[in-house]
């Protein structure tokens, strides 16, 4: 006899519906939220593989630092890079536009590879020194400003402040110059742009305001005073307590008149803002610090020995020319160097030919019409043909090849010919055998004796 089976009561049925589409919703809410890559909960908007910024843009993340080298986007360390609408701008730390990039303006890149093409998600402008000239050496084309000396380069662009070209021979003592320019340590700078913002009659006759960046190198606080590459400045009380520490990467601010040079605020710098893993490619100087070789404020390290000893021979040359320097971010100061290349020309190196016979001067007319979307005007870039320098595509080296007579060859034996095959001999035909014919003799069958009669025995 065989059984129903029970069903489970009504309300346990129920019970157990409304958990199955309570698990359903959440569910269906976490696959809806935003931000979860790969199920790592990494907040909306990251970079994909880098989380530089936020904006929803995927790719592998690139740091670019080095002086502008060419407009048509941006040229940085021969690298392009595209100038999209959501390209971010700062200049000494404030919010910006694309007109405040300038060639020869020390820049750092944060782009993104989209599929072999780099585009700019923020490009920061950072000024090494603003102040007045308070020596100039014309022997040896150098200047010091807020007791840093900068060396003038035949490429060094000279500008006034409305861009115009200027002559080294219109700069004087109590001018106020702006210098972008590469950090050779000791208060030394390589100026790659320097901009006159001050004419002949405003020389010396209010106060301006400064900017000086460097490491911070020690402190008096019995006089409230700091030593930033290699000067001594004093610091308004305000400003004191929020020192950074000793060894810090530093931007300092403040104001130059009859009081002196006081600086009114310090704040401490970050090399790269971003995560580990981003690829680094940068122009710069080599320094010898208390831990170790650095170069715009990051500590550098070879990935292998040579690299190391590269490294090293950069460090003990610095008046060799600066230095192409590529690797991987390990952390927040430390960069793992995967190629290193001394004494190259920061505003020339690694730059394409131009396309075709297209001039310098024309090359602005291509940069208006592919940063139309960022806010570059005509009247703009018409005031830049002057920046752009003359590049000379490099010539291949012209390689003698040494006159070398090719041995002459044994002449090969001819291998001789092999004989036409050989016709088997023809053999006799074999005799004819006629086969006897044999017939089988007539044999009787002999007849068999018949057999003899036994007699009966009688009976008894």
């Amino acid at each position: 006899m065989s059984r129903r089976p029970r069903r489970a009561p009504l309300a346990f049925r129920r019970t157990w519906m409304l958990l199955i589409g309570l698990l359903l919703s959440v569910a269906v809410s976490v696959a809806a939220t935003p931000g979860g890559i790969g199920g790592t909960g990494i907040e909306p908007g990251g970079i994909g593989g880098t989380g530089i910024n936020p904006g929803g843009i995927g790719g592998t993340g690139i740091v670019a630092i080095g002086p502008v080298q060419r407009f048509g986007s941006i040229f940085v360390n021969g690298g392009e890079y595209e100038l999209p609408s959501e390209t971010r701008y700062r200049v000494d730390g404030s919010p910006a536009d694309a007109r405040s990039v300038h060639l020869g303006d020390m820049v750092r890149v944060n782009a993104v590879d989209r599929g072999g093409r780099l585009d700019a998600i923020e490009v920061r402008i950072d000024h090494a020194l603003i102040g007045r000239i308070t020596q100039i050496d014309s022997t040896e084309n150098r200047l010091i400003v807020l007791g840093q000396t900068v060396q003038l380069q035949p490429s060094t662009l000279l500008r006034t402040v409305d861009d115009k070209p200027l002559h080294p021979a219109a700069l004087a003592v109590g001018d106020v110059v702006r210098i972008s320019g590469l950090d050779q340590g000791a208060g030394r700078w390589q100026a790659m742009r320097l901009v006159q913002l001050t004419g002949s009659k405003a020389r010396g006759k209010a106060d301006n305001r400064f900017l000086l960046r460097g490491t911070l190198e020690a402190t008096r606080p019995a006089t409230r005073q700091v030593h930033i590459g290699g000067a001594w400045l004093t610091v308004a009380p305000g400003a004191w307590p929020a020192l950074p520490a000793v060894g810090s990467r530093v931007l300092a601010r403040g104001l130059q008149g009859g009081g002196g040079d006081v600086i009114t605020a310090v704040e401490r710098e970050h090399a790269v803002e971003a995560p580990v893993g981003t690829k680094l490619v940068m122009v710069g100087y080599v320094q010898s610090q208390a831990l170790g070789l650095e170069s715009h404020g990051l500590r550098v390290q070879g990935a292998s020995a040579l690299l190391n000893a590269q490294l090293e021979s950069a460090a003990s040359v610095p008046t060799g020319g600066p230095a192409l320097i590529e690797g991987v971010l390990l952390d927040a100061r430390t960069v793992v160097v995967e190629r290193v290349i001394a004494g190259v020309d920061a505003m020339r190196w690694a730059l394409p030919p131009l396309a075709g016979a297209q001039s310098e001067a024309a090359k602005p007319k291509a940069a208006e019409t592919s940063q139309g979307s960022v806010g570059i005007s005509g009247a703009d870039l018409a005031g830049r043909v002057p920046q752009v320098p003359t590049v000379t595509a490099p010539m291949s080296p012209n390689v003698m090849m040494p006159n070398i007579t090719p041995p002459v060859m044994p002449v090969v034996p001819q291998v001789p010919q092999m004989p036409n095959p050989i016709s088997p001999p023809t053999l006799p035909q074999p005799p004819s055998v006629t086969t006897p014919s044999v017939s089988p003799p007539n044999v009787g069958m002999p007849t068999m004796p018949g057999m003899p009669q036994v007699p009966s025995l009688p009976r008894p």
